[in-house]
């Protein structure tokens, strides 16, 4: 198998925040090994990459949200063959539709994530850990 390359990592985080916006539930979940795990933004713990999907679909993938991702450099490092981390900071900016019918604004102008990537038995490059922060709080605003 081919190893990874720094610029396969860049696309394929670029290709992350692409699915994630235009709402591509099955090729969402597909970016994330099964066995993944992940500190979202507002998490206090990791949790089960499967179980973020299912929430993030519901409450960011209905017609009536929307998810805006603005990278900035995106830097790599070649751990192994098969393995690299990516780190870098984006502007987000998100509506999302909670359980109990309210909806949310968020705008996050200084995001960092960092995303561990390895190569599955297939030759994909599949997301194992992801950490998501904010340098600063995040303020959600109720929207009307």
């Amino acid at each position: 198998m081919e190893p990874i390359s720094a610029d396969q990592v860049r696309q394929r985080v670029q290709r992350f925040w692409n699915v994630l916006s235009s709402k591509a539930k099955a090729e969402f979940e597909a970016m994330y090994l099964p066995s993944a795990t992940v500190f979202a933004v507002d998490g206090r713990r990791a949790e089960l990459a499967r179980l973020m999907v299912v929430r993030r679909a519901r409450e960011l993938m209905s017609a009536s949200s929307s998810v805006a991702a603005k990278t900035g450099l995106i830097e790599v490092q070649l751990l192994g063959p098969g393995v690299a981390v990516s780190s870098y900071p984006l502007h987000f900016s998100t509506t999302r539709n909670m359980p109990n019918g309210r909806r949310y604004h968020a705008e996050i102008p200084y995001l960092r994530a960092t995303q561990l990537f390895v190569r599955d038995a297939d030759g994909q490059l599949r997301i194992i850990h992801e950490h998501l922060s904010s340098a600063d709080p995040v303020a959600v605003q109720e929207v009307g």
